[in-house]
């Protein structure tokens, strides 16, 4: 076990620990993605969660007209 590391066994050495590193970078990578697009949906269901109301709003609104209107029509034909 007294054996001297040579040039290739430092070389294997030093390639394996490149490439132990670019994998720990590359999770780095893929975790930072993850959690970019675990907020971007967030921010994305905070944004529906506030348009409910505004189409509940709209579709009453809607309603509205479109019952006015039938009534508009059925007064139009009542009179005729």
């Amino acid at each position: 076990m007294s054996e001297k590391f040579n040039r290739a066994d430092w070389i294997a050495t030093a390639a394996l620990l490149l490439t132990v590193a670019a994998q720990i970078f590359n999770l780095g990578v893929l975790w930072q993605t993850q959690q970019d697009h675990a907020r971007r949906i967030e921010e994305q269901e905070e944004k529906m969660d506030a348009l409910g109301p505004k189409v509940e709003r709209i579709d009453a609104n809607v309603t509205f007209l479109t019952e006015l209107a039938r009534e508009e029509r059925t007064r139009k034909e009542n009179t005729r």
